[in-house]
Order: C-alpha cells, then structure tokens, then sequence
C-alpha cells in the first residue's frame, strides 16, 4: 500500500515535493531564502541533536520517497550503510555519500517516470502506473514498487503525459467562447457560400489537393504554468520524448563534489548528514539498535 499525504504542497508546512505544482515552487523558496531557511541553519539553532536529525529527516523523506510509509522505506529502501570511498585522490573534493541513502527509491519506475518529465508529481506517476499507463521492456507494469535494472526501457502512453495535454480551461472561460464560436458560425457559412457562388468556373474544376496522409501525428505540446524550473533529466536515464520512452542507463552513483541523486538540499549538507545520522543511530524497527558507540556521533567525525 502507498502513502499520498491529504495535501502535501501545503503552504503551512512548507515540504518541498516531487511535483511541479505552483505552490511546491512556493514552499521550495521559502525553505531556500524565505523565513523557512532558518529552521535547517543547525549551526545557529536552539534545537538539540535529536531534534536536529528529526527536522532533517522529516524534511527529506518529505522529498525522497513520501509516497513510502516509513516502516517500509527503513526495511526495503534505506541502506545499511553507505558505499565506500574508492579511488579518490587527497585534493579532491569530498564525495557526498550521504545523498545516497535515497539511491533505492530512485530505482522506482514511478520515480523514473516522474524524472523523465512525463508526469507532473510522483503521485501522477504513481497513478499512471497503477492504471497501466506504463510499460517495461514492452509489457505493461502495474507495480510502482518494481526497481529498475540497468538496460530497463520503459514506455509511457502518450495519452497520459502531462505536457502532451491541452491545459484545462474554466468554466468560465470555455462557456464564453463556446458562445462566441455559435455567434460566428452563421456569419461563416455565409461567407463561404458567397465566396463560392462568386469563384469562376476555371477554379472550380480545378481538383483539389492531395489530404494529407492519415498517419499518427505528434500531439501538440503543452507546458504547464511555472513546470520550467523542474525540467531536468538526471544523467542516469536516457530518455525519448518523441517515443515517450526512457532507457534505464545505470544507477545513480556519486563522485568527489558531485552526487547524481536529484534532492533540493545539498548533497553534502547538513540536512543530509543529520538526517543519515537519525537512520544510524535508530536503526530499523524491529532490528537490533547500533550500538551505544555510534549514537551522537557526527558524520565524518
């Protein structure tokens, strides 16, 4: 069973989501320069160390995987410990490990559909798949809890792509033109039929041109309002708007100042390592807790 929040872009809150919607563009500002920043500047904060890694850990999962209970993120989807520093040379920037404790919940077609940019949210992602919009490897998938493999090619309805949509319009609006376009329509008829009693015989027997041919054609595209600072494709997933189709390439990984998981917070800040540090010290419910060692510890430390 999924998880949809009952509002989840609420300007109350202010939990950046994975959705294009105006008032998640909203709360991303607030929670970068508005008076929500303040909550995530730790280093000035009266909150003590738990409460520093539950506010980072609630604002994450908020972003990463919300769809997801969090019993479930904690036993199918959260690491039991970051991978390893290979090959990294002493002047090289530090490679943000932390970001990579979301890597699972990227591998989910419903998360890879919302990263190619062919759904709006990662609930209507989530419901494009439920309702077998999307197909992999060319049979329909109606599991949004299925992971990618590397080489996955997954397909999506052109019919269900949010950009391929014409834009809703208000009641208000459409009955004003529907009433303008039957005002029009007497003056048009008799416009063409004047235009056609008045044309010389010459071009009447002329035949009339070729129709064009009755093939698919590309449906128009639509961009919602303010979707244009959500537009990415992370370098994992190859994707095809004409086929609107996406080619799992690999999973995501990180290097020395760079991390490849997509999030609104720094990759190497302070909210991720907090909110890493709350998994490491709470463990799994039901699993053995750490030890008494790594609990108040910071990361890197």
């Amino acid at each position: 069973m999924g998880h949809v929040p009952a509002n989840p872009t609420s300007i109350l809150k202010c939990l950046p989501r994975m959705s294009w919607s105006p008032a998640n563009l909203y709360n991303l500002y607030q929670r970068t320069y508005g008076p929500q920043s303040n909550e995530t500047r730790f280093t000035k904060s009266s909150f003590t160390l738990f409460q520093q890694k539950w506010k980072a850990k609630q604002l994450v999962r908020a972003y990463h995987g919300d769809i997801l209970i969090e019993t479930k993120f904690k036993r199918h989807y959260l690491p039991d410990e970051l991978p390893p520093i290979v090959g990294t040379n002493p002047g090289d920037l530090p490679v943000p490990l932390a970001s990579l404790m979301f890597a699972e919940v990227e591998k989910r077609i419903d998360t890879v559909v919302f990263r190619c940019c062919f759904a709006d949210s990662i609930y209507k992602a989530r419901q494009m798949v439920l309702h077998g919009k999307v197909q992999l490897n060319g049979r329909t998938m109606t599991d949004p809890n299925r992971k990618l493999q590397p080489g996955d090619l997954i397909s999506v309805d052109p019919t269900a792509v949010v950009t391929l949509q014409r834009p809703r319009e208000s009641p208000a609006s459409s009955s004003a033109s529907s009433s303008d376009a039957a005002a029009a329509e007497p003056t048009t008829s008799e416009a063409a039929t004047t235009t056609a009693e008045s044309a010389p015989e010459s071009e009447s027997s002329t035949p009339p041109p070729p129709s064009p041919s009755a093939g698919a054609r590309p449906l128009p595209f639509h961009l919602p309002d303010y979707a244009a600072p959500f537009l990415f494709i992370p370098p994992y997933i190859e994707p095809s708007f004409q086929t609107c189709s996406a080619v799992y390439l690999r999973h995501p990984t990180a290097r020395p100042g760079v991390s490849e998981i997509p999030s609104p917070y720094e990759a190497d800040g302070e909210v991720m390592r907090l909110a890493w540090e709350y998994y490491l010290g709470m463990g799994r419910k039901g699993d053995v807790k750490k030890s008494q060692k790594t609990r108040g510890q910071r990361l890197g430390a």
